[in-house]
């Protein structure tokens, strides 16, 4: 087997401000085959009840990982990390990954970071 277990980070800005962060708040363009196993994210400031999706063309792909409190990330883990029964995601070259930050009501941003395979098993 050919893999390589890599770390993507991103932070989900609010650009006015106003607490408004919602559904699809930034896209990329996947260039490449890879496979989620993991997830970790936080809330810049506390927000009770906030949580993160990961969307896969427009189509929820991991859903409500806790993102409420600042020093205590919540963290979705496939069984590839040992994280029980989630099946590792994979997302196809071509498609477009999106995030939902829902119920979010006091952060202006969120650090979100995946913990992704490429290579021969991603595909």
């Amino acid at each position: 087997m050919n893999e390589r277990l890599d770390m993507i980070s991103f932070t989900l800005v609010d650009p006015t401000n106003t607490n408004a962060i919602g559904a699809l708040q930034f896209y990329f363009d996947c260039l490449v085959d890879m496979t989620i196993v993991g997830v970790s994210c936080a809330p810049e400031v506390a927000d009770a009840g906030a949580t993160i999706d990961i969307d896969d063309d427009g189509t929820n792909v991991i859903t409500t990982v806790a993102a409420a409190t600042v020093a205590t990330p919540g963290t979705w883990k496939s069984t590839a990390l040992g994280g029980g029964t989630n099946a590792p995601v994979h997302i196809a070259a071509g498609s477009k990954v999106s995030f939902d930050a829902n119920s979010a009501a006091a952060a202006t941003a969120f650090h979100v970071v995946l913990w992704v395979l490429f290579g021969e098993a991603s595909t």
